[in-house]
């Protein structure tokens, strides 16, 4: 089954463009491998888009609780980290995180020898890296486990002298929270991901499959994103302290048989930059939309989830309009930002028509509110 994992920019107030913007833009060394012009490295990170920079992703070893590199080759053999590091030295306010993003995370917290050997890790590579804060990945339950973990996070910190160095959490908005306040004040920010498995099945007698885009969030079921936010703040956690993640893959998939109402296979094959994985890169598919017998759609009513479909291949993705819509909806509920996973699957190299990086581009456009104040530069 498909499981998904976008950037801060801080919001004061509710109109115009503000002091302190974040825009943080996540970086994964693993499309360094891909091939030719299409091999993503550091120095194509859009360092002019954003204002904070998270590496994804630590792992924790099962065994040892130490920390492991995405891409040993990349990471250590060719100094991957301390190239990612040396960002700074092109930009001097530019803020860097490294993201934790392991499936025995809240088993090594709930752990005290497991725990403490874990933190001296996060504060090593800290101060090693110079980074400006962590990202701790929360699925699953142990909800008082992460609580500690945030608050011995925060602690040596201070105490090692680093009191501005950020505990983040990223989580997906359906994840169960019972103590949202808590939660939101014990991170300096709650990164929530609004990109969920969008798998098209055959529903009742109807011959064209649909995408189910409705969230469970607490006593409230099958809302929208929109709404999903709303539960958030409305259970004490403040819109400031929240920020919207959006995940740029295209899923793919094979529609089964309308006749037999089969489930549709996710599809591996479809496109070359991640071949054997079920998704696509926004790259890769504007590419493929050029060819005949596409026909394009919406899961939704409110212009969030995209589809396109060429005979029995379905394809649901995001495009310029719909990032474009979700960060209008985190400008007008005020929150912290707007976050999107991942630079390398975006389009990076001008293939579709709208220059680099178009969908980064468009959400914090839309998220500052300066979408049209372009548009209207440039009709002038």
């Amino acid at each position: 089954a498909f499981t998904t994992l976008t950037t801060l920019l801080l919001l004061i107030c509710s109109n115009g463009l503000i002091n302190a913007e974040r825009v943080v833009c996540s970086y994964s060394s693993s499309a360094v491998k891909r091939p030719g012009e299409y091999s993503f490295q550091l120095s194509d990170i859009p360092l002019s888009l954003c204002t904070h920079v998270v590496y994804d992703h630590f792992d924790i070893d099962y065994y040892t609780y130490e920390f492991l590199a995405k891409d040993l080759e990349f990471d250590v053999w060719d100094n991957g980290l301390q190239k990612f590091a040396d960002l700074k030295r092109n930009k001097t306010d530019l803020k860097l995180l490294i993201s934790i993003r392991s499936p025995i995370l809240l088993r090594v917290a709930g752990e005290a020898i497991a725990r403490k050997t874990f933190i001296a890790n996060v504060l090593s590579y800290v101060e090693w890296m110079k980074v400006d804060g962590v990202e701790l990945f929360w699925s699953g339950s142990d909800e008082e486990v992460l609580y500690s973990l945030i608050e011995e996070l925060r602690s040596s910190f201070v105490a090692a002298g680093h009191p501005s160095t950020e505990v983040n959490i990223l989580a997906q908005i359906d994840q169960p929270v019972v103590d949202h306040a808590r939660l939101c004040r014990l991170a300096d920010y709650v990164h929530l991901l609004v990109t969920g498995e969008r798998r098209p099945i055959y529903r009742g007698n109807s011959l064209t499959p649909t995408v189910n885009t409705t969230l469970d969030v607490g006593e409230h079921k099958n809302v929208s994103f929109e709404r999903a936010l709303d539960h958030y703040i409305e259970a004490s956690c403040p819109a400031e302290k929240i920020v919207l993640t959006t995940l740029l893959i295209a899923q793919t998939y094979t529609l089964g048989n309308v006749e037999n109402r089969d489930p549709p296979k996710e599809l591996s094959t479809f496109c070359t930059l991640t071949k054997g994985m079920a998704f696509c890169v926004y790259m890769d598919m504007c590419q493929k939309f050029n060819e005949s017998g596409w026909t394009f759609g919406w899961d939704d009513a409110e212009g969030l989830a995209p589809h396109a479909r060429q005979g029995n291949v379905w394809v649901s993705y995001e495009n310029e309009a719909s990032v474009g819509r979700k960060g209008e909806i985190a400008r007008s509920k005020q929150l912290a930002g707007v976050y999107v996973l991942s630079l390398e699957l975006d389009d990076y190299r001008g293939k579709c028509g709208s220059g680099l990086f178009p969908l980064i581009k468009a959400i914090s456009r839309s998220f500052r509110g300066t979408a049209n104040d372009e548009a209207a530069t440039h009709s002038n």
